[in-house]
């Protein structure tokens, strides 16, 4: 998790816990450095269903996260989605969720309900 985003995600949501902004308060508690905020993972699962899969026509229904372990800031993390189920009938699909860190651990585990939009006045 980048610094940067990090701390502007902390702005942003006025979530400025001591155990994400304060490095010394984190390792007061056992962990080796800040600890990244979990609501800023589930941004990266936003940023994956928007942008990847299925990308421009998603729209994010619901994400139900639960993160196995704190990713430290610094820590290089990688989201990956895997189509679980599909549901034409109601335009719809829900995909597996897997958030690991450079040494393949994983940090995070979930799903996300995806439905389609289609432009107004589109049939089909």
């Amino acid at each position: 998790m980048d610094l940067d985003a990090v701390d502007a995600f902390a702005a942003v949501t006025g979530d400025r816990s001591p155990l994400h902004v304060d490095a010394g308060f984190a390792t007061s508690r056992g962990f080796t450095g800040r600890v990244a905020h979990g609501a800023l993972l589930v941004g990266y699962v936003s940023r994956l269903v928007g942008m990847v899969l299925p990308g421009r026509n998603a729209l994010l229904l619901g994400v139900n996260m639960s993160f196995v372990a704190p990713v430290i800031v610094g820590t290089r993390v990688t989201v990956a989605g895997t189509v679980d189920q599909v549901s034409e009938a109601v335009r719809s699909l829900v995909l597996r969720i897997e958030a690991k860190d450079e040494a393949g651990t994983v940090v995070a585990r979930g799903k996300a309900t995806v439905g389609f939009t289609a432009e107004a006045g589109a049939h089909g």
